[in-house]
């Protein structure tokens, strides 16, 4: 073996050079593949973390797009609700202060019929502060109503009984039937012994009035045992329009619109 290498040393050396010249290469070879595999893991995995928060920004600017998109939305309803049950609500109280000048000509039903539309509308996208204003508004309006229905026939008989002009004929008895109405008033809210005479004279005078209608006159004597209808009109009337200064109130508020 030692002649062997001996006599081929020359080949043996040239052939071993070349063994660990290949090994050489061959692990260099190796460290920088697994060096590559290492990277691009690397690099893979920053991309992917990148990619993750790109999409998580993306996510999150969409979900703000959205929430300010359906803020805007809701404001835009709010506002809408509110202008139109404030609308309504004058054009109701409109329909019933006719009632005190003339018979109701369905104007009223028709106007109650779009408050109560409107009232809904903010009830369902109004917070409760501001739908518990609103039934406020429509509680009091319909509490207007209702005394109108009652008492409007009377209060437009005292009207007519009281305008009648002084050149007619019936002036003065008109002024008389007044007169003897305000007595009969005067006897009931005292409980006085005469208040049955009181009515009769009241009676008597009212229908001297060629003007007044049965049902008016009747109506007119009914309005006497009641409390003094201008007085409630009045009270009627600042209590819906408290309701309805609460309202506009609590609906600039929550608009945002206090500046």
């Amino acid at each position: 073996m030692m002649d062997f290498l001996k006599e081929h040393a020359t080949t043996v050396v040239a052939l071993f050079t070349v063994v660990v010249a290949f090994g050489g290469t061959w692990l260099g070879a190796k460290v920088q593949a697994n060096g590559g595999v290492a990277q691009a893991r690397a690099a893979r995995e920053a991309a992917e973390t990148a990619a993750a928060a790109t999409l998580q920004a993306v996510r999150e600017q969409a979900d703000r797009a959205a929430a300010a998109a359906h803020a805007a939305t809701m404001h835009d309803q709010r506002t809408s609700a509110t202008s139109n049950l404030l609308r309504t609500a004058r054009e109701f109280t409109r329909a019933v202060h006719a009632l005190f000048r003339g018979p109701d000509t369905g104007a009223v039903e028709n106007a109650y019929n779009e408050l109560i539309h409107a009232q809904g509308a903010v009830e369902l996208v109004a917070p409760p502060a501001l739908t518990a204003a609103s039934a406020r508004v429509v509680e009091t309006a319909v509490n207007f109503e209702h005394l109108a229905r009652i008492r409007g026939e009377a209060y437009r008989a005292w009207r007519q009984v009281r305008g009648i002009p002084s050149y007619l004929p019936e002036y003065a008895d008109a002024n008389a039937a007044v007169s003897a109405l305000l007595a009969f008033r005067a006897a009931y809210e005292s409980d006085s012994d005469n208040v049955g005479a009181r009515h009769n004279e009241a009676s008597a005078a009212l229908a001297r009035v060629p003007s007044l209608t049965p049902e008016q006159r009747s109506a007119l004597l009914n309005d006497c045992t009641r409390p003094e209808v201008g007085l409630l009109v009045d009270q009627c009337s600042q209590e819906h329009n408290e309701a309805m200064t609460e309202f506009i109130t609590r609906a600039r508020t929550i608009l945002g619109v206090n500046d």
